[in-house]
């Protein structure tokens, strides 16, 4: 049975202003399972607020919370033997790719082979590695996409999945049949909600194989070279209104748990009967409520009313 997690991605506004006051208030608000989310691994090994690993353990503890994950981005960059020095403090074992950049067919199976090592040097040390997808990764290179490529090309020991669902739905795909696809695979699921009134399209590439493969010259993602990346995990458009416009309709597409379309149900009962998934965590990009904390508390109602989830 799945058990319901929250990654602290969803209250990031509210870890830059006090990481430790707003860990202790998720832990107040009943989340015990927690993913640590880490955008800025070039300047911060840790948790990406500069925070001491013990420090951080102990306000966990007090509120008889676990640390189960940790998204370190951008990996590729990050020291990877202080990241999962940081992580054993903790008592994390899951290592999380957040995000990949692709651009050719060779440069995505260089990718593959550094997935490996990487998956080795954590298993090594008792982490599992897992890539955690967008809905680029369903983007094609002859015809394949582009997470068929990397699971055929890891080693399973060495490389799992958490598959955020409400991303594989972007990309035009049915989740719960991803689910069922990567079966095994699969340790870790992000579930977020889509808003019935977005302004953004559910289907972010497009109907036809065309739409899908990758062309010459084009790549889709980011790595530790892009923007945001070099600015500690912060965005950056080139003027105001532009940026106003572009948030404005991005995060319509976002919705608390169970007021979007997403068949939520379907996706916990898929998840417990095909993969090997422990924990559905849930990931708010972005909410239209008055705080971030006051929508994960929103959705942890909702997640109580689905079966087949424990806390």
């Amino acid at each position: 049975m799945l058990k319901v997690g929250l990654i602290l991605y969803s209250v990031r506004e509210e870890m830059a202003k006090d990481p430790i006051a707003t860990v202790e208030r998720v832990g107040q608000l009943g989340y015990k399972n927690i993913e640590v989310c880490n955008h800025n691994a070039i300047q911060d090994p840790g948790c990406g607020f500069g925070v001491d690993a013990e420090e951080l353990k102990a306000t966990f503890d007090k509120f008889g919370s676990q640390v189960i994950s940790a998204h370190i981005f951008p990996l590729e960059k990050a020291d990877l033997k202080a990241v999962l020095d940081y992580n054993q403090v903790l008592g994390n074992r899951n290592i999380v790719n957040p995000m990949g950049h692709f651009t050719t067919y060779d440069d995505l199976m260089r990718q593959c082979e550094s997935f490996n090592r990487i998956g080795k040097a954590c298993s090594e040390e008792g982490f599992t590695f897992l890539y955690h997808n967008h809905d680029h990764e369903f983007r094609t290179f002859n015809g394949k996409r582009i997470l068929d490529y990397i699971v055929e090309n890891t080693d399973p020991q060495y490389l799992s999945l958490e598959l955020d669902t409400f991303w594989t739905m972007r990309a035009g795909m049915d989740p719960i049949e991803q689910l069922k696809h990567f079966g095994s695979r699969v340790k870790l699921v992000h579930q977020k909600d889509f808003a019935w009134d977005s302004l953004a399209p559910i289907n972010t590439i497009g109907l036809t194989p065309e739409d899908y493969e990758m062309k010459l010259d084009e790549s889709t993602g980011l790595d530790g070279t892009s923007a945001y990346a070099q600015n500690g995990g912060k965005h950056t458009i080139p003027t105001e209104e532009e940026a106003a416009r572009a948030r404005e309709i991005r995060n319509t597409a976002f919705t608390e748990i169970g007021t979007g379309i997403m068949p939520i149900q379907a996706i916990i009962d898929t998840a417990n009967a095909c993969t090997e998934a422990e924990y559905i965590i849930l990931e708010q990009d972005y909410t239209r409520m008055e705080s971030q904390l006051a929508s994960i508390e929103k959705s942890m109602e909702a997640f109580k009313k689905f079966g087949g989830i424990q806390w």
